[in-house]
Parts: structure tokens; sequence; C-alpha cells
């Protein structure tokens, strides 16, 4: 009994490394697409948050094997790293300008 105690503890303990690992990975992930999006914003004058989400609803409505509620949950997603994107950009600017 009590090996299995400890087996099920470590089996947790690896869950929970590979979770903080696969989170760590996004947050990268989120803060290196944010600068390429500032980058790209200010070489080009498109606006990157249109054109990212007309692409996927365009994607989505070409197929019928797209889920509704995946579109959704990728949308959400997309949202979220163009806001991160937005939050850079103003506090940065906001920064240089105090200084």
């Amino acid at each position: 009994m009590r090996q299995l105690v400890i087996d099920i503890l470590l089996k947790m303990a690896k869950m929970d490394v590979d979770a903080k690992e696969l989170t760590a990975q996004t947050e990268a992930q989120t803060l290196l697409i944010a600068a390429l999006l500032i980058q790209a914003k200010q070489d080009n004058s498109l606006t990157i948050t249109e054109t990212v989400q007309d692409a996927i609803v365009t994607a989505s409505r070409s197929s019928t094997e797209f889920l509704q509620s995946d579109v959704d949950l990728l949308l959400t997603h997309i949202n979220r790293l163009l806001a991160v994107a937005k939050y850079v950009e103003v506090n940065g600017k906001a920064e240089t300008e105090g200084e």
C-alpha cells in the first residue's frame, strides 16, 4: 500500500512538472507572437487583427469538418494573443514616453 501511495505521488509530481512546462512554453510563445505582431504592425499598415480573424472564419466556413466550438476556442486564444500584443505595445510606448 505504501508503495502505491508513493507511485501515485510521483506520477502527480511529474504531471505537475509537465503542466508547468507547458504553461511556460505557452507564455513564451504568447510573448514572442506579441513582439512579432507589434513589429509587423510597425512595418505594415495592414490590420493584423482583422486579417487573422477573417482567415479563421473563412477557413471554418470552407469545410463542415470544423466544429463551431473549436473555431470559437481558436478565436478566443487568438484574441488573447492580440490583446497581449496591444498591452505590450501600449505599455511600451508609455514607458518610452515617460523616460
